[in-house]
């Protein structure tokens, strides 16, 4: 069979099992038989019920590599997470999701398969990462690749898959994955800085002031994050004016000249789109030169568990562009904070709720399209609405993002670590770009 063949069967597949699904659950119950009822929620995190099966009968055709129909297959899926390197402390938070996405889906009524995961370290870098993907497509046999939260390994992967049957699930940020450097065989779960600058660049315009400073490290993330701050201000004309901007290198140990211009300028609000030992440490440095007292810091990871227990009260009083908050009523989200903290004795954080939900919503795509070739799950990916941590998401058609609402946080005092007060939301809708401006042809 050829290509042409197999993509015709597959888009074939997943039609009628659209076209049977939009009958009703009765009409589907009768021409696909019955199975498990998944649990889906609102917003509001009011739940229904829809029931969901796979076909018995034979009739689908697919071109998987392994049998046509689910039946009680194993799904092989490559988790390729930094659980050593800076980004280890992440990396970890984004393994424990997946590992519980992994049970969710195993011990599940609602699938007709289960995972059988190979987690692999990148070790924070990017040809590690690159090594780690084709590791585990060509030794073990993965036709799914989930995780890889750095942007660079996340690109790396993804430039990988572009020329595989392989479909990668990312849990990294970078504008690129899902714009210009976009492929028909990548998705991303994880909110992309674009929609993350959304929360920011509104909430400072509406509550914090005029005059903006953008201070950021100069890699693929912080550039990236900053083009879209200016691309927010102009698309939604915010009053916002930007008035200088700083981009040290990764890893400055001395943020007194950054913080000594900011102080200086006219600026009453610092944006701060920064991650990892470089927010940790300009942070302190400001709060130790009483930078605090001039402008109101919002930043993007500010919100993040990780940042909050580093820095402790040098925290507090500033805002942050927030992902997500385990106090959030939204989707199934109070049972995925059950589960953790029964799991780890702890509550979960963003990268958490990015691991767990890239497994589920990958996992969704397959029952969905009834078997486990990439082609036929992909076209089922594609604008299937699945109950997540945040809500109701999807992964649009024209680029491949998930559709996920941002917050913004003020960081107040906690009982054991600084906590985050939300302050107002941005659905998914306003915060995503439309798709003609995101640069992604496939």
């Amino acid at each position: 069979m050829d290509g042409a063949d197999e993509t015709s069967d597959a888009q074939a597949a997943v039609d009628r099992r659209r076209a049977l699904r939009a009958l009703g659950g009765g009409a589907l119950a009768t021409a696909l038989g019955t199975a498990g009822c998944i649990q889906q929620t609102d917003d509001g995190g009011t739940a229904t019920s829809t029931s969901e099966s796979d076909t018995s009968s034979g009739e689908m055709t697919t071109t998987s590599k392994t049998t046509g129909n689910l039946g009680s297959e194993s799904v092989t899926m490559g988790i390729l997470v930094p659980t050593s390197g800076p980004s280890a402390p992440l990396g970890q938070a984004q393994r424990q999701g997946a590992e519980l996405g992994v049970q969710y889906v195993n011990e599940s009524d609602a699938f007709d398969f289960t995972i059988d995961p190979v987690y692999e370290d990148t070790q924070t870098d990017s040809a590690t990462g690159l090594q780690r993907a084709r590791k585990v497509v060509e030794d073990d046999g993965a036709q799914y690749i989930l995780g890889a939260l750095e942007s660079s390994v996340a690109l790396a992967v993804a430039d990988f898959v572009s020329q595989q049957d392989v479909i990668y699930t990312s849990g990294a940020a970078t504008i690129q994955l899902t714009g210009e450097s976009c492929n028909q065989n990548t998705f991303r779960t994880e909110t992309n800085a674009a929609q993350q600058m959304a929360g920011l660049a509104d909430f400072a315009a509406q509550r914090l002031g005029s005059n903006l400073w953008l201070h950021t490290t100069d890699d693929t993330y912080g550039n990236s994050a900053v083009n879209q701050i200016r691309r927010r201000i102009e698309a939604q004309n915010l009053d916002l004016q930007v008035v200088g901007e700083t981009k040290p290198a990764k890893g400055t140990s001395n943020y007194g000249p950054q913080i000594s211009q900011v102080s200086n300028s006219d600026a009453d609000v610092l944006a701060l789109p920064e991650t990892g030992a470089d927010l940790v440490n300009f942070m302190k440095q400001a709060r130790g030169a009483g930078l605090m007292e001039d402008v109101d810091i919002i930043g993007t990871a500010l919100f993040a568990r990780v940042s909050r227990q580093a820095l402790g009260s040098d925290a507090v009083g500033t805002y942050s562009s927030t992902l997500y908050n385990h106090k959030l009523e939204t989707g199934d989200n109070s049972a995925f904070v059950d589960a953790y903290r029964n799991e780890y004795d702890s509550v979960p954080g963003s990268f958490a709720r990015v691991g767990y939900d890239t497994v589920r919503m990958t996992a969704n795509g397959i029952q969905e399209a009834g078997a486990t070739d990439p082609a036929a799950v992909r076209m089922a990916m594609e604008g299937l609405d699945v109950t997540t941590a945040l809500g109701t998401s999807r992964f649009r058609e024209c680029d491949h993002q998930a559709v996920n609402p941002v917050w913004t946080g003020k960081i107040v005092e906690g009982e054991s670590i600084p906590a985050v007060e939300l302050q107002n939301k941005v659905s998914g809708s306003a915060a995503i770009r439309p798709c003609e401006r995101t640069g992604c042809t496939f």
